[in-house]
C-alpha cells in the first residue's frame, strides 16, 4: 500500500491534513464500534474474556493503520496485514462467519468515510490543504479497507483449515481407539467429545479395499461417518447403521469403492465388526452376488467361518464331498455338478426352480440330480447332513476357480 497522497503535499499541507484526520479518530472509532454492535450483536457475545475489547481494538487499528500509511509512517504493510489475518483467526475461533466479518467492515468503512467527509467539509482548506486532496483521502479509504478485508478473509481460511486438520486428527485418534481389541470406555467418550462425534448406541465397521492407484477414494459418506483412510487397511465407522434409511444411504455412498460392511455391534465391539468385515472383503468375488455394491458380511457368515480355519475346511471337503471329488470326472464336470448341488440345496431340490436359477432346461437338472443321487446315495436328502453338505459345496466353489471357458455353455 505505502503512503498514499502524502508525497503530493508540502510540509505545511501534510501537517494540516494530519490535524484534520487525527482529530476525528476517537469519535470515528466509537461511532464505528457502536454501529457494528447495533447491527451485529454477535460481536458483544464473544466467549474468550481476552477478546472483550476485540472489536474496539480492531476498528482503531484499522483507522490508525490507514492514517499511518497515509502519512508515510508506522508499521510496514506486511505487519499490518498480518495483524488483520490474526483478526480473521480470532473471528473464526469465536464462531463469527466470513459474512458477518465482511458486514462489520462495510459498516466500519461507511462510518469512517462519513466522518472524514464531514471533517473535509468543516475544514475546506486547513493550512493550505487543497479540498481535492482531502477528497482523494476519502477515496483511498476504500482501497485500504479492501486490502484489510482480504487479510481478514485469509485469517478465516487459515483458521478453518487448521480446524479441519485438528478435527481430522482427533477423529483419526478416535477411530484408532474404537477398533482396538479392548477399547477404554472413558477414553472413547473423551475422544468422541473432542471429535464432535455423538456416541451412538450401535455402530458397524466397513472394511475398504485400497483405492486403485491414481484414482480418488470414491467415497461419499454421510458427515457422521468416521473415515479411517490413515490406516494401512482403511475403514469406516458407521453410527446407527440400522436406523431408518441408513442402509440405503451407506450402500449408495460406497458404490464406487470395493467394501464390506461388518455386523452391527455396540461401540465397544467395533474391533470384532471390523475383523468380520475384513474377512468378508477377502472372499473371492466369483462367489459373491452380482450387481456390485458393498459386501454385507452377515450374509456370508458360513464362508467367513470356513476361512477362519483352512485346515478344518480341508477336512470338511475331504469328508463330505469325497464322492463328488473322487468320481474321476473332469474339473468342469465336477464344478457343474457342484453348482447344481448348491442350487438344489438352496431351492429344496425343486428341478424347475433350480433350472431357472441356473438358466438350463429342467430335464437337464433332473439328469444331474440322478448323477448326484448315484454319487451321494441317501445322504443327498438326509436332513442331518444338509447343513454340512451345503457348507462344503459353497466352500469348495469359493476356493476353486471356475472351469474352462466352455463351462458356461455346458451349464
Amino acid at each position: 500500500m505505502g503512503s498514499l497522497v502524502i508525497t503530493e503535499l508540502s510540509s505545511a499541507e501534510a501537517a494540516g491534513l494530519e490535524a484534520i484526520v487525527c482529530d476525528v479518530v476517537p469519535e470515528t472509532v466509537a461511532k464505528a464500534v457502536a454501529a457494528i454492535e447495533a447491527e451485529l450483536p454477535e460481536y458483544t457475545r464473544l466467549q474468550d474474556p481476552e477478546h472483550a475489547d476485540f472489536l474496539s481494538r480492531t476498528v482503531e487499528r484499522s483507522i490508525r493503520g490507514f492514517l499511518d500509511l497515509l502519512l508515510g509512517r508506522g508499521s510496514p504493510e506486511e505487519e499490518l496485514l498480518e495483524f488483520f489475518r490474526d483478526v480473521g483467526v480470532i473471528e473464526a475461533e469465536e464462531g463469527l462467519s466470513v459474512e458477518v466479518s465482511q458486514t462489520a467492515f462495510r459498516i466500519g468503512a461507511g462510518v469512517a468515510i462519513h466522518q472524514l467527509t464531514e471533517a473535509a467539509e468543516r475544514h475546506p482548506d486547513v493550512s493550505g490543504v487543497p479540498g481535492v486532496v482531502v477528497g482523494r483521502v476519502v477515496e483511498d479509504v476504500l482501497g485500504y479497507l479492501n486490502r484489510v478485508a482480504e487479510a481478514v478473509l485469509l485469517g478465516h481460511a487459515d483458521a478453518q483449515a487448521r480446524a479441519v486438520g485438528d478435527l481430522r486428527l482427533r477423529r483419526a485418534q478416535l477411530i484408532d481407539q474404537l477398533i482396538t481389541p479392548v477399547p477404554h470406555p472413558g477414553r472413547i467418550g473423551r475422544l468422541a467429545a473432542q471429535a464432535d462425534w455423538p456416541l451412538p448406541r450401535t455402530a458397524a465397521a466397513v472394511a475398504l479395499a485400497p483405492a486403485a492407484a491414481g484414482t480418488r477414494s470414491g467415497l461419499m459418506p454421510p458427515p457422521d461417518v468416521l473415515v479411517g483412510l490413515h490406516l494401512d487397511e482403511p475403514c469406516l465407522i458407521v453410527p446407527d447403521p440400522e436406523g431408518p434409511g441408513r442402509g440405503r444411504l451407506i450402500q449408495a455412498s460406497l458404490r464406487n469403492r470395493i467394501a464390506a460392511i461388518g455386523p452391527t455391534v455396540p461401540v465397544s465391539g467395533l474391533a470384532h465388526s471390523l475383523r468380520v468385515a475384513r474377512l468378508a472383503l477377502a472372499l473371492p468375488r466369483s462367489e459373491l452376488p452380482p450387481g456390485g455394491g458393498p459386501i454385507v458380511a452377515v450374509e456370508h457368515l458360513p464362508l467367513i467361518l470356513l476361512r477362519l480355519d483352512p485346515e478344518l475346511t480341508d477336512t470338511l471337503l475331504d469328508h463330505i464331498l469325497a464322492p463328488l471329488l473322487n468320481a474321476g470326472m473332469s474339473a468342469w464336470q465336477i464344478r457343474r455338478l457342484a453348482k447344481t448341488l448348491e442350487s438344489c440345496l438352496e431351492h429344496g431340490f425343486t428341478s424347475t426352480a433350480v433350472a431357472a436359477a441356473l438358466h438350463v432346461h429342467a430335464q437337464t437338472i433332473r439328469y444331474r440330480l440322478k448323477q448326484l443321487q448315484v454319487l451321494f446315495g441317501d445322504e443327498l436328502h438326509d436332513p442331518s447332513r444338509r447343513l454340512a453338505l451345503h457348507l462344503a459345496v459353497r466352500a469348495w466353489l469359493a476356493r476353486t476357480a471356475p472351469g474352462d471357458p466352455a463351462d458356461s455353455s455346458r451349464s
